[in-house]
């Protein structure tokens, strides 16, 4: 959409998730490689269930987050809006996607691949540690959102476990050998 590099990058700053555990560097090589989109109305970005490769970060607009209870059907967990994000366990774990998000509203988003990911850790492994713990806070956010069984199943991952999580799905060859 002919964002300015700056402008992602100050975009991506305000991201607790990267703004927490990276530096300046690493942070405007994320930008480089990051994308915004304009996303009309009512367009899903991400399927409960799908695998996926991709984080969003809202920035305008909204986007409406359900998951499908075993009880209840399809039901609303979270709006969210400017400065959110969602699908960054997916991202980093390569686990299925635990909601579906469509926006509400006319929405820009900032789109970031697993490669640009992949990018920053190459240099910094010892980032994962950092990820991993801000994605068990998430995950307890999450899990108080959810009163759903089924929901809190698939939510209940602890820090160890992500941090695994994270480490095989980026670097698979150094997970075989631990």
């Amino acid at each position: 959409m002919g964002e300015d590099l700056s402008d992602v990058r100050a975009l991506i700053e305000r991201i607790p998730l990267f703004a927490e555990v990276l530096d300046p560097g690493q942070i405007a090589t994320l930008a480089a490689k990051a994308t915004v989109y304009a996303v009309p109305p009512r367009t899903v970005l991400m399927s409960e269930g799908d695998y996926g490769d991709s984080m969003f970060a809202v920035i305008d607009g909204a986007v409406e987050v359900t998951v499908e209870g075993a009880r209840s059907g399809s039901r609303e967990v979270a709006m969210l809006g400017p400065g959110d994000i969602v699908g960054e366990m997916s991202l980093m774990t390569g686990a299925r996607r635990t909601a579906t998000v469509t926006s509400v509203v006319q929405t820009r988003v900032l789109q970031i691949r697993k490669a640009a990911l992949e990018a920053v850790l190459a240099h910094s492994p010892d980032l994962v540690i950092g990820l991993g713990a801000m994605l068990a806070r998430r995950q307890i956010e999450l899990e108080r959102i959810s009163e759903d069984e089924h929901a809190q199943r698939i939510l209940g991952l602890r820090a160890s476990e992500i941090v695994a999580a994270i480490r095989r799905f980026f670097f698979p060859d150094q997970a075989e050998r631990e």
